[in-house]
């Protein structure tokens, strides 16, 4: 039995070593894994470090896609260094890359209008994004030549953040609109989804750069805010019977126009100064719509209970709940 022993174990031994031998291998290839992984975290890391401060997202509520989408910003930047990278200028750049986002979303939506039935539903939709599309391209090129002024304040960064925000609304209330497994929805959604993000990382962004809140505080002019002109403060608090208005609507003809709809198409475009209608007591059975070009319009009325514009709009009947606004501003 003692001769026959050492022929016994010796294979035990032999595996013992060959699996000790493999365990070895395998730490060393999961350790040389682990430290390529960490070493392409932290040199990833140290190289977005380098351009530009990690709390720039820290108001996002999605930080991931945020740093993602702002390194990828960055790397487009001439700069390198932490130093030269200015946010604002990180903001631009980004709504710079918006507006082409958006475009690509609005031409795909016009792909998409051509290969759906004649559904009244759909195209309504449809219609509805293309225009929030059109308005939220605006607004962010309204917000870059903002932040391009060279005197920046407190209230370019406000106006800034109110576009930015409207913005993320247009592209949220566009895919509301759009039918759940819909071939609109399908196609769509994904650009979308896209540009929701997009729209909560620049104003995370811009959220980064504003001034404190201390700064930001301003004494009021009498009831209104500092930024309310004088002029705009005297149409505020005067009665309808003392403003000298610049239209008269009324629908038994003692006015220039019988609707208000005609008043407001009169208005000029993108005027400088308050242009003032004065809708005269009556029921007036219509919708109205003060499209983008149609700046500083001021509607005023002989009261809640004497002028009363109603469209009687709703989506049961039809109408989409972005376009079934009596009086809607776009």
């Amino acid at each position: 039995m003692a001769t026959h022993e050492p022929l016994i174990e010796r294979p035990k031994t032999s595996l013992c070593k060959t699996l000790s031998l493999v365990l070895i291998s395998f730490a060393a290839v999961i350790s040389t894994t682990l430290f390529a992984i960490h070493s392409i975290k932290t040199t990833s890391f140290t190289n977005s470090t380098l351009s530009f401060p990690p709390h720039i997202c820290d108001q996002s509520i999605e930080k991931e896609s945020c740093l993602a989408m702002v390194l990828e910003t960055v790397r487009g930047l001439s700069t390198t260094t932490v130093n030269e990278v200015d946010h604002h200028d990180i903001l631009k750049t980004f709504l710079e890359k918006t507006t082409s986002k958006i475009q690509e979303a609005l031409r795909m939506a016009k792909f998409v209008s051509r290969r759906i039935n004649n559904n009244p539903k759909d195209r309504a939709a449809l219609l509805d994004c293309a225009e929030l599309m059109d308005l939220s391209r605006d607004r962010v090129m309204d917000s870059i030549v903002t932040l391009y002024l060279q005197n920046l304040t407190y209230h370019s960064h406000e106006d800034a953040h109110a576009w930015l925000s409207g913005v993320l609304t247009n592209h949220v209330t566009c895919l509301d609109g759009l039918e759940e497994g819909s071939f609109i929805r399908t196609t769509l959604e994904p650009k979308l989804k896209e540009l929701i993000s997009r729209a909560r990382t620049s104003l995370a962004i811009l959220v980064s750069v504003l001034p404190s809140k201390s700064e930001a505080i301003e004494p009021l002019n009498g009831d209104f805010p500092t930024w309310v002109k004088a002029g705009d403060r005297r149409l505020l608090q005067a009665l309808a019977k003392d403003i000298k208005a610049d239209i008269v609507v009324a629908k038994d003809g003692s006015g220039k126009y019988k609707t208000v709809k005609e008043a407001v198409a009169a208005v000029p475009d993108k005027s400088t100064s308050r242009f003032v209608i004065y809708v005269k007591k009556g029921v007036y059975k219509e919708t109205v719509e003060v499209g983008k070009n149609k700046k500083n319009v001021m509607l005023v009325g002989d009261g809640m209970d004497s002028t009363i514009i109603t469209g009687s709009l709703n989506v049961v009947d039809g109408s989409t709940t972005f376009n079934s606004a009596t009086i809607g501003n776009y």
